[in-house]
This record gives structure tokens, sequence and C-alpha cells, in this order.
């Protein structure tokens, strides 16, 4: 009702402000005594203006107010008391913490290696062993591998120089024997042309001749005989190296294909990414394990601050730090003491303002003698909805 009243009253106002605005736009000539209803009316809308934000400041200042007494109360409290509300408070402010560093901290995994690890979760662990046993099996197989090309190619260089040695040895033969059959054939033309007894010469040379070919054939024969060994060695490297080479391409197929599945280049990375996976999950569950302990304090922290009949409770989920810190608690009251002093002065100074612009009214129609009904009524509803004919709140 009382709201319906004030409605009526603002329209009423209005009605005349537009009435008398009407007829001031009419008027050409303004020398006319009309200019002063003009002003009379900025003054009363300023009035107005001016009034409304004196409310909207009476209305801080009463909140304020309020504010510092609540904390007055809680100031009082019993140690004990407050003591219990102090704790309620910190595990909000540790709990709150605790979810500012859950946002605040880069996730190691990309959106895409999150899913990917979550849709395989069940068989990571055993994935990563697997991985392990291969990589492992892999870099022995790769050395059996490089100790069997090793011996192969010794086995190759060892029969290149027998089958070299053999050539130079078939060469030298045809050698020695050109060379024996041409001391012969001298012998034989020195017996001929000079009668010379070669008997023993030619014994020696014979004996000679034999045994370097003798000797020769042993060198041969056995050189043959290493370089068969050394064939059958060497296939049965290469088979043997064939096999492991075999194994090595199997092995390393299936870790290419863990690599190419999880896009990793090793067990180790798709470990990490394991450790970082579990990591943010724990992050995740323990946020919402926060959120739920950040429920349950902040409802009991109301309930507890209920029961001291405050003028507002819910303010303090923002002041939580004040309930803990008393140097924060000194902060909030002396800001509030601060802020409620300017509204304090800002009053002061706005009413000021409205009572030397309603007396310079006054004195204005007093001077001119100008009671014009519509301007009158139009006062008449700026003092009433301003109540300047009322005791001022201080």
């Amino acid at each position: 009702m009382l709201f319906k009243k004030k409605q009526n009253k603002n329209d009423k106002l209005d009605e005349s402000f537009e009435k008398v605005i009407s007829e001031i736009q009419r008027i050409e000539d303004w020398n006319n005594p009309k200019k002063i209803e003009h002003y009379i009316l900025d003054s009363c809308e300023h009035i107005i203006a001016t009034t409304k934000e004196i409310e909207a400041l009476k209305a801080e200042y009463r909140v304020l107010t309020s504010y510092l007494e609540d904390i007055d109360k809680i100031k009082k409290l019993p140690k004990k008391e407050f003591s219990e509300i102090s704790l309620v408070a910190k595990n909000i402010e540790d709990l709150e913490r605790s979810k500012r560093i859950f946002k605040d901290t880069k996730p190691k995994l990309t959106d895409e290696q999150f899913l990917l690890i979550s849709a395989n979760e069940e068989t990571i662990p055993e994935t990563i062993k697997r991985m392990q046993s291969n990589e492992k099996y892999q870099s022995a197989v790769e050395n059996d591998m490089r100790v069997l090309e090793a011996e192969k190619n010794t086995y190759e260089i060892e029969r290149d120089d027998i089958l070299h040695t053999n050539n130079l040895i078939r060469r030298f033969s045809v050698l020695l024997l050109f060379a024996f059959g041409s001391f012969v054939l001298l012998m034989f033309v020195l017996k001929t042309s000079v009668n010379m007894d070669i008997s023993l010469y030619l014994y020696v040379i014979l004996f000679v001749a034999a045994l370097a070919i003798f000797l020769l054939f042993v060198f041969y024969t056995n050189n043959r005989t290493r370089n068969r060994q050394l064939i059958r060695n060497m296939n049965n490297t290469i088979s043997i190296l064939n096999v492991v080479r075999m194994k090595y391409a199997n092995v390393t197929s299936a870790i290419s294909f863990e690599q190419e599945r999880f896009h990793v280049n090793s067990s180790m990375e798709l470990h990490y990414l394991w450790d970082c996976y579990i990591e943010m999950v724990r992050a995740q569950d323990q946020y919402i394990q926060d959120n739920d302990d950040l429920e349950y304090f902040t409802g009991r922290l109301m309930r507890m601050l209920a029961k001291l009949d405050l003028y507002d409770t819910k303010i303090w989920q923002n002041q939580i730090a004040a309930l803990v810190h008393e140097d924060v608690m000194s902060k909030v009251n002396h800001d509030l003491v601060v802020r409620r002093q300017k509204i304090r002065d800002k009053i002061a100074e706005n009413t000021k303002s409205v009572k030397s612009e309603r007396d310079e009214i006054d004195r204005l129609m007093k001077i001119h003698n100008y009671y014009v009904p519509e301007i009158i009524e139009i006062i008449t509803s700026v003092d009433k909805l301003c109540g300047l004919k009322k005791p001022q709140i201080s």
C-alpha cells in the first residue's frame, strides 16, 4: 500500500511537471517571468535526484553499520565458540586454496592423451610391462645380432685371406716349377757341353723341389680345409643371424605397434604419461572431494553464524580470511568504518545542498512574488516526497 501511495505521488508530480513544461515550451519571449518556472522546475528535479541519492547513501550507511555490529558480535564471542567458528573457516580457506591450485595447475596431458589413456586404463600397466620386457629383449637381440654380424664379417675376411693365399700358392707353385725346370735344363746343358758331373746337383735340386712342393701342398691343403671349415661356420652364423633378425623384426614390430597406438617413443614415455594420468585423476578426485567438503563446512559455518542473529550471514562466505586471521578482520573493520565515514560526509554535503536549493526557491518566489498554483503544487509535492518539512535524518 505504501508503495502504491508513493507511486501515485510520483505520477501526480510527473503530470504537473509535464503540464508546466508544455506551457514553457509554447513561450517565445524568455524575458517573461515564466523563466522563473523553468529554473524552479530544474531545481526541483535536482532536489529530487539529490534526495534519492541521500536515501541510497543512508541505506548503504545502515548496511555498513549492520556489518560493523556483526563484526562486533563476532569479536565478543567466547573464546571457545570463536575458536570453533575460526577452525571451520580455516578448513574452508584451505579447501578454497586447494581448488585454486587445481584450477591454476597446467595439465600435463593434452585432452587427446588423457582420453586415450582413460580408454585403455585397465590395460596400460600390463602394456607398460610388456613394452619394457620387449625393449629389453630387443636390446639383447640387437646385441646378439651385432655379435653375429661381427663374427660373420670376421669369417668373410678370414676366408678372403685364405682364398688370396691359395691363389698366391698356386702362382708360386707354377713359378717354382718353372725355376726347377730351368735349373734341371741348365744342368743338362752343362753336362753336355763341359761333361760335368751333375748328379749331386740334380739330387739336391730334386730334393729341394720335392720338399718345396710338399710344403706348398700341405699349406694349400690346410688352407682348403680351413676354408671349408670357415664356410661351414659362416653358413651356421648366417643361419643363426637370420633367426635373430627375424626375432628382432618381430619384437620391433610389437614395440612399434604400441608406440603408434599411444603416440610414444618408448615404454619410459608411456610410463610417464601413465604417472601423469594417475596424478590428474587423483587431483580431479581430490577436487570433487574438496567441493563436497567445502559444501559441508560452508553449511556448517552458516548454521553456526545463524545462531548469532547477524544481519547478514552469507556475506561471510566472501570474508572467510577475516574469521581466520585477526589482522584481516581488523582491516575489514577499518575499511567499513572509513567507508561509513565517507558516506556520512556525503550525506551531510547532499543534505546541505538540498536545503540550500530549497531556500533559494523560497527566496526567488518571495522576491518575485511568484506563486503560481501549478508551481506551488509541484513544490508541495517535492517537499512531501523529499521530506523537507520534516526533521532531517543525520
